[in-house]
């Protein structure tokens, strides 16, 4: 891959994460270091402390830019959509999303990042989208609290699946994860009409 041939003086944070993805795409998210970035910049590591204080910040800041443009990507394919479409392309997108670096609902992984504060605002963005979504469709806030947890749960212990126990193929699963979402949305919906559930 040819090296950017920065120069110190040169560097900026943003040209220092966009090396610092090249390297992800190259050694995958945890191959992200300093040294490695550096290389990338064709600068010595020591360069890029007048950015970042160690790899683990440097992780946390191409994080929270992978999560800024994930969420952009779900708002732009959520653009004219309301109710249970709304919610089922987001679904799709949560669980099948092309995602560049750790996956979020890989909590473990995210979890020691989440003092960054942008990885912090970034990732509530992220979860925050269903609860927004279900308000406009479900009016009833005891329905809208266990629609919540049952969408969510589904759609990350089937995004976990997906990445690590892909036993059936790719189509298959995709298809079997929308027939179910959208039984879910039907029984849900089923709520919604005369005299909604509550408690």
């Amino acid at each position: 891959m040819e090296e950017f041939e920065m120069t110190p003086r040169t560097l900026t944070l943003d040209k220092v994460i966009a090396a610092a993805f090249a390297v992800a795409d190259r050694d995958g998210f945890d191959g992200i270091t300093l040294t490695k970035t550096a290389k990338q910049l064709a600068v010595q590591p020591q360069s890029l402390y007048r950015y970042v204080k160690n790899t683990q910040d440097l992780q946390g800041k191409v994080l929270a830019q992978n999560l800024k443009t994930m969420v952009d990507q779900v708002y732009e394919q959520l653009i004219g959509l309301t109710g249970p479409a709304a919610v089922q392309r987001y679904m799709e997108m949560l669980a099948f999303g092309d995602y560049t670096l750790i996956a979020p609902h890989d909590y473990g992984s995210v979890a020691q990042y989440m003092t960054d504060p942008e990885v912090a605002k970034q990732y509530q963005r992220l979860y925050g989208i269903l609860p927004t979504l279900l308000e406009t469709w479900l009016p009833d806030e005891a329905v809208r609290r266990r629609a919540n947890q049952l969408l969510a749960d589904y759609s990350l212990g089937e995004s976990v699946a997906y990445r690590n126990n892909n036993q059936a193929p790719d189509e298959v699963r995709r298809d079997d994860y929308r027939r179910n979402v959208a039984a879910l949305i039907d029984l849900l919906t089923a709520e919604v009409p005369n005299g909604l559930t509550t408690d």
